[in-house]
């Protein structure tokens, strides 16, 4: 052992002890042990923060090296004053703010020590043996396809540098170079060595440089002996340049205190004890509401954030990208131009010219067909000689419309599935609220909390903003009106305590008619919400007293059904107007990847939609984020079935507490409503129906993991119901348990959720290379073994 590797020992035994001594001082525990060290806590804390004094200064002597943990004994004096400060001052802290403080520091102990002993063990990769640090010169070396004058190579395709006869052992190497098109560069490192000095080991080692990320370009080495030749080699395309600047042998990689890392290692873990501490979540949501609410709304900012930064990162792929170009569009897509077009100019016909060789097809609905015909407008509708738009009319009518009316221009797309929805997100969060004050006040705040944050994770509204085409437009607007429509609903007190308002059911009721006039989909959760309309009856006919029935109840009835005449009214005549038949959408006139109008029911398609959404299992990998949601299972489906997007990844593992269903009848019978029948019925009817219906119906279509938007959060609230109704009913002990369980859930969540977004969107591969660096840099925060 080298002098250098013994005082790192040391530093980290210093760290250890004091760690120990820390731990000792703020436990509650009844130790031996804890209590002879708290009995010497000053000595020992003395004697650790002198050594690492001492340690310092021979640092700053240059009398010992510790190669890239140079000053390390600075993280001991610090943790030396901080526990000093502990053991002075530790009767000076309020009683009720003791246990969140000691556990505050012991969290801080362990982040700081997991930062700087584990994600930077690659600090201590030179230590143990001599290494000499040699840069190698270009120039020296046999090369192919490579300029030594000007650091490039000449011209696309394979290139290489040999240097022969290093005759050293090697445990760094640092190269200096990136492409000037790529956010990653893979230089490949062949060898021969003590253990294979014939002929070159190919590949054994490899560096993948970040564009622009000095971190990335000197990766430990685990070689064996001497290393003899070194062949360093590189592939480019025919328009590609890679920069070599310099390429250095044994080079310590420094240690380098990540705030970010220690801030989210830090944060999460203060955050899951808030959830299990009776003194912070863990008590009755109404105990703590205020600080509950907050948090709810402070998460929501963040998720409205994380919308902006996805939207933004599809906005500057342009690279001519502005707010003004935006906002000042002259053209548009199939919703936010033709469908506007249409309307201003009073038709229902899509203004294109006609195709005459499409219309004149055997079949204009087979794709096979129209190949070689020319241009046509894919994805609309085509119905005797016309061309219609399928998409909803709603947001035409609520932005699309009146933007272009008042400015001359088209409201631009991106921004529009961006404002749908955070709005959404919104109401979704004005909903979720609502429904905790009016029913849970009892529950822990901490599953409150959890809940929110499982069923906002697992939307799939994150997976709509990168590609904001019609599609993306025509979910994000059904999820707003849906959201907003569940929560004045409910707000509308036809449910639980409270007198009926009747303009909010009459707000819900348009509501939910425009989430059918975006997404015709939606049209199940109108219908179901006729349900609570008759709750709302029943609640006022319990408390009429006298008086004129007419009078009384036409309010209330006018207010919850006259906005789903009108509006059902208007879409009814308006496909009337095009295909001649009110209840038709048109669906099936479709130019798209099947013909519709002969497509066949096969139950093993509607198969692989439950599957897919419900069920499948993330695949592992080594490269962050260490899991991916691929390409959906159709398990041999033997005919044509359409896959959309990748990116599956089944709600059980993005909210585990949907295997709260499985105990449904338990929570029917520990319910002591008297409405708990109704009640079981808007739950199935809401919560599991409707969804499930929507999951059916996917079977023509095809899968698309951003279709979940029609029914993740509602499939998602009636097993929180369940879950909360049983866990209520627990004696204590099982109830802490189920907390952990919660939590655990929540993480698994906000995780799994995080890989399908991060897998649909590939930010490596479709941001603009300065953030797919960026994205590869956050990573290797995480990838801390290379």
């Amino acid at each position: 052992m080298t002098f250098g590797l013994a005082f790192f020992v040391l530093n980290f035994i210093v760290y250890a002890t004091l760690a120990l001594t820390l731990f000792s001082i703020t436990s509650k525990k009844d130790s031996v042990v804890f209590k002879k060290i708290s009995k010497f806590a000053r000595n020992i804390v003395s004697g650790c923060t002198t050594f690492s004094v001492i340690s310092f200064i021979l640092e700053i002597a240059n009398v010992i090296d510790l190669s890239g943990y140079r000053f390390v004994s600075v993280v001991g004096i610090i943790l030396g004053a901080v526990t000093f400060a502990v053991v002075t001052l530790k009767d000076k802290i309020p009683a009720k703010f003791i246990e969140t403080a000691y556990f505050a520091l012991r969290l801080l102990t362990v982040s700081i020590g997991l930062e700087i002993f584990v994600f930077n063990i690659n600090s201590a990769h030179l230590l143990g043996k001599e290494y000499k640090v040699k840069t190698l010169n270009p120039a020296q070396a046999y090369v192919e396809n490579f300029d030594v004058n000007t650091g490039k190579n000449a011209y696309g395709g394979h290139s290489s540098l040999e240097f022969k006869a290093l005759n050293i052992p090697v445990g760094t190497i640092e190269i200096d170079g990136m492409s000037d098109k790529r956010s990653l560069t893979t230089f490949h490192f062949d060898i021969t060595d003590e253990t294979n000095s014939g002929s070159y080991r190919i590949n054994p080692a490899w560096a993948d440089v970040i564009y622009k990320n000095e971190r990335s370009q000197n990766v430990p080495c685990n070689f064996s002996g001497k290393l003899y030749d070194l062949r360093i080699s590189f592939d480019t395309e025919s328009d590609e340049y890679v920069e070599i600047k310099s390429i250095t042998l044994n080079k310590p990689i420094m240690l380098r205190f990540s705030i970010v890392r220690f801030l989210m290692l830090y944060v999460t873990a203060f955050f899951i004890y808030a959830l299990s501490s009776k003194r912070i979540f863990f008590r009755a949501y109404s105990e703590c509401k205020k600080d509950s609410k907050n948090c709810i709304w402070f998460i929501t900012v963040i998720l409205i954030a994380v919308s902006l930064f996805v939207t933004s990162m599809f906005r500057i792929t342009d690279p001519e990208h502005s707010l003004e170009k935006d906002f000042k569009s002259e053209s548009g897509n199939q919703i936010t131009q033709e469908l506007v077009d249409s309307l201003k100019n009073g038709k229902t016909t899509i203004d294109i010219p006609i195709n005459d060789e499409l219309v004149n097809l055997d079949n204009p609905y087979d794709w096979s067909q129209r190949d070689d015909i020319g241009y046509y407008p894919w994805d609309h509708l085509l119905y005797e000689g016309e061309y219609y738009s399928y998409y909803g009319i709603a947001p035409v009518i609520m932005l699309f419309l009146p933007y272009h009316l008042i400015t001359d221009y088209y409201f631009p797309s991106v921004w529009a599935v961006w404002l749908f929805g955070v709005l959404g997100i919104f109401f979704l969060t004005k909903f979720y609220l609502c429904f905790a004050d009016k029913f849970f006040k009892k529950i822990p705040a901490s599953l409150i909390l959890i809940g929110f944050i499982i069923m906002q994770m697992s939307t799939g509204v994150f997976l709509c903003y990168f590609t904001p085409n019609f599609y993306e437009i025509a979910q994000n607007s059904g999820f707003l009106f849906t959201t907003a429509g569940a929560y004045f609903l409910i707000s509308s007190n036809v449910i639980g305590d409270g007198k009926i308002k009747n303009y909010r059911i009459a707000l819900a009721a348009f509501c939910l008619s425009m989430g059918v006039l975006s997404r015709p989909t939606l049209a199940i959760y109108a219908i179901a919400s006729l349900l609570f309309i008759y709750a709302g009856f029943k609640k006022k006919k319990a408390s009429y007293e006298k008086g004129s029935k007419a009078k009384y109840y036409s309010p209330y009835f006018c207010c919850a059904l006259l906005p789903f005449v009108i509006l059902g009214s208007v879409q009814m005549l308006y496909n009337y107007a095009r295909f001649g038949n009110p209840f038709d959408f048109g669906i099936q006139y479709s130019l798209t990847i099947n013909d519709f109008t002969r497509a066949e029911y096969h139950t093993h398609f509607v198969a692989i939609g439950f599957f897919n959404y419900l069920f499948t299992l993330p695949s592992f990998k080594e490269a962050f984020p260490f899991f991916e949601s691929g390409y959906p299972l159709n398990f041999n489906q033997q005919g044509y079935y359409f896959i959309a997007t990748g990116a599956a990844l089944g709600l059980l593992w993005r909210a585990l507490p949907i295997i709260g269903y499985s105990k449904f009848r338990q929570a029917y019978n520990l319910s002591d409503s008297k409405d708990k029948k109704l009640y079981s019925l808007m739950i199935f009817t809401v919560c599991i129906a409707c969804p499930f219906a929507v999951m059916f119906s996917i079977w023509e279509s095809g899968f698309a993991a951003r279709y979940c938007v029609d029914f993740a959060w509602q499939f998602i609230l009636g097993a929180l119901i369940i879950c909360f109704i049983v866990y209520d009913k627990c004696n204590s002990s099982l109830k802490k348990h189920l907390n952990n369980l919660m939590i655990f859930s929540g993480v698994l969540s906000v995780i799994m959720n995080f890989i399908q977004v991060y897998s649909y969107i590939e930010p490596t591969n479709n941001f603009i290379v300065a953030c797919q660096a960026k994205v590869l840099e956050f990573g290797r925060l995480f990838e801390f073994w290379r």
